[in-house]
């Protein structure tokens, strides 16, 4: 990841979670009082995570992101401190 898109990648991810620790509890109050017991908030909040997961997986290809722009992180004869597969120098590490 480059650093132009670091610092807004880490700052969404920030304020995602900052809102998420005030949406969590309100929605578990709701769905509590609706149902009548805590079950209903822990349903809730349970598919809300899975869909996240769900979400994140499909954002990042399942992991195969990489294979799919038709990047490796080596070629064949290459192997650590022989250099990236597109040439130039050794990164130093």
């Amino acid at each position: 990841m480059h650093a132009r898109t670091a610092a807004p990648a880490i700052a969404l991810a920030n304020s995602l979670g900052n809102l998420g620790g005030f949406v969590s509890p309100t929605a578990f109050g709701i769905l509590q009082d609706a149902t009548g017991s805590t079950r209903g908030g822990l349903i809730g909040l349970s598919v809300v995570g899975v869909l996240a997961a769900a979400g994140v997986a499909l954002v990042r290809g399942g992991g195969h992101h990489e294979r799919a722009r038709g990047l490796r992180p080596w070629g064949k004869d290459h192997g650590p401190g022989r250099g990236p597969v597109r040439g130039g120098p050794a990164r130093v590490r």
